[in-house]
């Protein structure tokens, strides 16, 4: 089987920039260095999820040798935390099929993927995929603070893909977070360390792990009583 060629992160870069500003959004945050391409950008829609608390809807891209994804993004201005919204039904994973070298890119594929990623990023400018987020967003307000039990082998089982350091700062900024020990105060605590992190990837695996927060909870820790689709070429 012949391996999908996927687009250049420059061929990308261009569409997401042309795409999010025919939506009115403004790119907020580029990483580029030719093998691997991370993109964030804000869209105009705002809402309220708490008292003068406001979010707005954007798209999130990371492109590597291997797979292209794009997730619509929630930017919460009071902090400037971004999470990445991976459960979302907009969200799209094109890959390839296989782990070998590039040969030479097939110029019919690359224009079949770049068409696709651009439908895709406009799925996930529509008003009401913000909408949707921001409303699991403002629901986990008003989630218990035995979340924690629930989280925990979740939470242990991605601080060991993403570092054996993760968790014990993620924790600490939960207890001692302003929101306090809700799965909002969670979600806070972990898109809180992405945006002080440097690495991208890293980064970019927080902010997906704070964005599932909320996806991961069960109406039942209420205090008052999203699945990815996986494209192959």
């Amino acid at each position: 089987m012949n391996p999908t060629f996927l687009p250049s992160t420059a061929q990308l870069q261009e569409l997401f920039n042309r795409e999010i500003a025919a939506a009115g959004g403004t790119v907020s945050d580029t990483y580029n260095d030719g093998r691997r391409l991370f993109l964030r950008a804000i869209l105009p829609q705002v809402r309220e999820v708490r008292s003068r608390d406001q979010v707005q809807g954007g798209v999130a891209l990371r492109a590597t040798d291997c797979q292209i994804q794009v997730h619509p993004y929630l930017f919460r201005q009071v902090c400037r935390n971004g999470a990445i919204m991976a459960q979302s039904l907009q969200t799209r994973l094109v890959q390839r099929l296989e782990e070998t070298p590039f040969a030479a890119p097939a110029e019919y594929e690359v224009a079949e993927i770049l068409a696709e990623v651009q439908e895709v990023v406009r799925a996930c400018c529509d008003r009401e995929v913000f909408a949707a987020n921001a409303e699991q967003m403002r629901s986990a307000v008003d989630l218990d603070a035995d979340l924690l039990l629930t989280m925990l082998p979740h939470l242990l089982q991605r601080a060991e893909i993403l570092g054996t350091d993760v968790f014990p700062q993620i924790l600490d900024r939960y207890l001692s977070g302003a929101e306090g020990q809700s799965a909002f105060g969670l979600m806070n605590a972990v898109t809180a360390l992405a945006r002080d992190t440097q690495d991208p990837e890293l980064r970019w695996g927080l902010e997906e792990l704070g964005g599932g927060v909320p996806a991961l909870l069960k109406p039942r820790h209420r205090r008052e009583g999203a699945a990815a689709v996986a494209l192959r070429a």
